[in-house]
């Protein structure tokens, strides 16, 4: 097994259920990597500055994919963006409104994700556990910027059914309903597989010298990127079918563990 590069999701693949991780074990792991000229790139929903938030110094020489794959960062530099037109998205987030008022809509640009002031505490919470930069605002009107991604959270798990009622908008944008509580929007052609193409380009590493781990809908199209595909033991079972290999659990720490067997460091 030839493994040059390791893409890993985040939420329910790298982090435990707490959304933590075992530092002292992946610590071991990319420093055995980077002896053998391996890289590493996290790829999720999460905002890159809250994945460097999580994950501390161990950001350095890693790349970030984040914001559903629409920023890539790597060591404090953005070196890719992609962007939804102002009025394309805020037209989006008007007709999500307009099928469920009680949905968490977020509309994420450069500088941040904005997201409706009135909404619980409880989904606050929520919206911080994923993005580091908010702001708070009356009306999506306020918000001048391109969005990078549209986020909807839905806590009675209704997301799929509103992804259906949205996918008129599939000629213009990329729409994934990633589990039952998250739709993400991204722009046309823009998702965790295309985007790991960019940085396998660039570093000038086949899919058949990468090794990819998820365990949600939208690590779908990240296994298209990657020859070596593992899914989580908790993984949806859509993903499992398109795997090679199943891992332990993301509260198994699953994900250094597969990779310290396959890559033989212990």
């Amino acid at each position: 097994m030839n493994i040059k590069l390791i893409v890993a999701d985040m939420d329910g693949t790298f982090l435990n259920s707490d959304s933590q991780f075992n530092s002292e074990s992946f610590q071991l792991l990319k420093e055995n990597c980077e002896e053998h000229q391996i890289r590493f790139v996290f790829c999720t929903g999460k905002q890159c500055e809250r994945v460097e938030s999580i994950i501390g110094e161990l950001s350095k020489d890693t790349f970030i994919v984040g914001d559903s794959a629409t920023r890539i960062k790597y060591n404090g530099d953005f070196i890719y963006n992609a962007k939804i037109e102002n009025k394309k998205g805020k037209e989006i987030i008007q007709t999500i409104q307009d099928i469920d008022q009680t949905q968490t809509v977020l509309g994420c640009t450069e500088k941040g994700a904005y997201v409706l002031n009135h909404i619980p505490e409880i989904e606050k919470k929520i919206v911080h556990g994923s993005f580091q930069n908010v702001t708070y605002i009356n009306d999506f009107s306020e918000v001048e910027d391109d969005f990078l991604k549209i986020s909807v959270h839905d806590a009675t798990g209704n997301c799929k059914t509103t992804a259906s009622q949205i996918k008129h908008y599939e000629s213009e944008v990329y729409i994934i309903a990633s589990d039952d509580e998250w739709i993400d929007i991204a722009d046309l052609g823009v998702n965790k597989g295309t985007t790991i193409r960019r940085i396998q380009r660039l570093l000038q590493i086949s899919p058949a010298e990468t090794i990819a781990f998820g365990d949600g809908l939208n690590d779908i199209d990240l296994f298209k990127a990657a020859k070596y595909k593992v899914a989580m033991d908790n993984a949806y079972p859509e993903l499992k079918e398109e795997a090679n290999l199943i891992a332990k659990n993301n509260d198994e720490d699953g994900v250094v563990q597969t990779l310290n067997l396959l890559l033989g460091f212990k």
